[in-house]
């Protein structure tokens, strides 16, 4: 196997992406050649590094200085409301298919279809109604705007 090839596996191994044949010919490859041993080492050590890092949070008060621009919370919301209409949308035509088709399926027994059709009704019901409670529930949160 060419050199290059074997560096590509070799840094695959540090992954831990290897079945346990290649990994036993990295291992004897790492074995025979120092450049590889070498290279495989940094690789490691690289992926310690980057292991450890991550995004540094930003303190409570740009936060709040964000928030407080009419823009970034008008920008979020239209976010929200346009995401939610698309799933609504694809939900409810999803829902309307299936319905149709169990509907016109002559070979479901009636019994199965009025139990899907009740199944779905159900949970369509169910949804709303936790939708609707917790919009209730926002909107009367009596301490929102105290920092946690």
């Amino acid at each position: 196997m060419d050199h290059e090839k074997m560096k590509k596996i070799i840094a695959a191994s540090v992954d831990e992406g290897l079945d346990d044949e290649a990994r036993a010919m990295v291992e004897e490859h790492l074995a025979s050649c120092p450049e590889c041993r070498r290279e495989h080492e940094e690789l490691i050590k690289v992926e310690e590094v980057m292991g450890k890092m991550a995004f540094k949070n930003p303190p409570h008060e740009i936060w709040d200085v964000y928030w407080t621009s009419v823009y970034n919370r008008l920008e979020r919301g239209i976010g929200w409301i346009l995401l939610s209409l698309g799933a609504i949308i694809l939900l409810f035509f999803g829902g309307y298919k299936m319905v149709e088709g169990i509907i016109r399926d002559a070979a479901i027994p009636l019994l199965l279809k009025v139990g899907i059709l009740a199944l779905m009704g159900g949970a369509i019901v169910l949804l709303v109604s936790i939708i609707r409670e917790q919009f209730f529930l926002r909107k009367r949160e009596r301490y929102k705007e105290i920092d946690q």
